[in-house]
């Protein structure tokens, strides 16, 4: 999964970040690059908190996706978008594309993997393929109402529990789903859902919010 491209690329911040956060950086891409991305995502946060000007945010979203933590990963990226747009890369964009496939938000996946191709190097893109083939494969018909209502259940969920963004990603699948359909199915109710949240999900990569 080219974790010391995750290495390599943090050794490129430390002379924008502050001293003190510096060595989490650093230790947190260790962490990462051997398998523990459990401590990966303590020496991140305590980077964030020393302040990294955003850089920290994508580092633990990467965490978080590795983690299996793919809704709290979705979070994380979209806080890194919203406040350091310029420090993305392509491995990062990959990473947010596993968060959204995980958390069965296959138009968000597609979007980013179609951005990534094989700007991350021959062994990222081969995996590029396979997941946009099998995306591929569950849009061979149109999205049935019982799948569509689905999203709609899990953003009530989620913006129940006070996670604006989170109910946005879902909300979003719905009306990209719902434009598969020749009955447009609940499209006018997911827009009004989606105009009502207090917080939206920074555009992707090739794309933008509904």
């Amino acid at each position: 999964m080219k974790r010391l491209a995750l290495c390599l690329a943090l050794l490129g911040l430390t002379a924008a970040t502050p001293p003190d956060a510096t060595p989490h950086l650093l230790q947190g891409a260790r962490h990462f690059r051997e398998g523990r991305f459990a401590n990966a995502l303590v020496e991140f946060k305590v980077a964030q908190r020393l302040g990294t000007d955003g850089e920290a945010d994508w580092y633990i979203a990467a965490s978080l996706v590795k983690l299996g933590r793919a809704e709290e990963a979705l979070e994380a990226f979209s806080t890194a978008r919203k406040q350091a747009p310029d420090a993305r890369d392509a491995l990062l964009d990959y990473y947010h594309a596993l968060a959204c496939y995980e958390a069965r938000l296959y138009l968000c996946a597609d979007t980013l993997l179609d951005a990534v191709g094989d700007a991350s190097g021959p062994r990222i893109g081969e995996q590029v393929r396979k997941l946009r083939a099998d995306i591929a494969v569950l849009f061979r018909s149109a999205p049935t109402p019982g799948s569509i209502d689905w999203y709609h259940a899990r953003a009530a969920q989620v913006r129940a529990t006070g996670r604006p963004v989170l109910a946005a990603h879902y909300l979003e699948e719905a009306v990209g789903l719902a434009g598969k359909r020749e009955d447009r199915y609940r499209l006018a109710e997911a827009r009004a859902a989606l105009g009502k949240l207090s917080e939206r999900p920074a555009p992707l990569v090739g794309g933008a919010s509904p």
